[in-house]
């Protein structure tokens, strides 16, 4: 096929490449992006993570029991605050209101 000839061609558009037109080959533009937000240096997370504790008074010493924001399973801690899961997730344990307490 000529470049003069009058026959039917296919044309692909201005800066696409053969392996790019069909819908082959990623390119880093198009990588889908993580979720968290970046303020230049650090990640940042959406919102902390949190949990509501249960009190448990064992013989020897009163813990937290939680369900993980993460995997959903029972955790049990031994203070508030800023905790670590067996799981690998961190979050902080909240302690309750009272009933009444504005």
């Amino acid at each position: 096929m000529s470049l003069n000839s009058s026959e039917p061609r296919r044309v692909r558009g201005a800066g696409v490449r053969k392996d790019q037109a069909a819908g082959g080959g990623r390119s880093a533009a198009t990588v889908p992006q993580a979720s968290h937000q970046s303020d230049g240096l650090f990640t940042v997370d959406p919102a902390p993570l949190s949990a509501r504790p249960l009190v448990l008074i064992t013989r020897g010493r009163v813990e937290y029991l939680a369900h993980c924001p993460k995997c959903r399973d029972w955790h049990r801690h031994v203070h508030l605050g800023n905790v670590t899961g067996p799981c690998g997730t961190e979050y902080e344990l909240q302690s309750r209101r009272a009933k009444g307490a504005a």
